[in-house]
């Protein structure tokens, strides 16, 4: 008995670090130092993967890749970012990836969201599946308009614009309320 209560002991003193949030974090390829969730400030050189950031995320030179983001993400010399759950916030970098839903900015050359944006998407080329919002750019791509604008030189809804259902690219603008 006194052998299994202090094995048990031993392993939560190991693993709880593993799972404490972080006031600072630096990934590079394969590593976090030190490792677990940031609230607080994470800085990523080449590329990074972490679960969850709060706080400012700095992609450097590279790909920051979170399973949820809130907060503010500030790419620097080529810096992307990628999401592979949820976001909130305010992304700047070369390129915005989220492989789910986003609430906030997303400001890049290149700007993709897989599900739901509400907010603005601002770049040479913005895609998302469902916008509440505006997208300001070149080219503006979605699935379906729910609330929203698009502004750009080519305007892409699958679902239709607010001309025809069957007219799916507008050029200068499309909107639908």
């Amino acid at each position: 008995m006194k052998t299994t209560v202090s094995a048990l002991l031993l392993a939560a003193a190991v693993a709880a670090p593993a799972f404490a949030e972080q006031p600072a974090q630096l990934s590079v390829p394969g590593a976090n130092f030190p490792e677990g969730n940031v609230k607080g400030i994470r800085a990523t050189l080449l590329h990074g993967k972490t679960s969850q950031v709060t706080g400012l995320n700095v992609p450097i030179l590279g790909l920051s890749e979170t399973e949820n983001f809130s907060g503010l993400s500030f790419g620097m010399l080529f810096g992307a970012s990628r999401v592979t759950g949820n976001s909130t916030g305010v992304k700047l970098g070369l390129a915005n990836w989220n492989d789910g839903s986003a609430k906030g900015a997303d400001l890049g050359f290149v700007n993709y969201n897989a599900g739901q944006f509400t907010g603005l998407q601002m770049g040479a080329f913005n895609y998302t599946g469902r916008l509440n919002g505006l997208q300001f750019g070149f080219i503006n791509a979605t699935d379906r308009i729910e609330k929203g604008v698009q502004i750009g030189l080519i305007n892409y809804d699958k679902s239709g614009t607010f001309i025809s259902k069957d007219i799916p690219v507008f050029p200068l603008i499309n909107a639908r309320f």
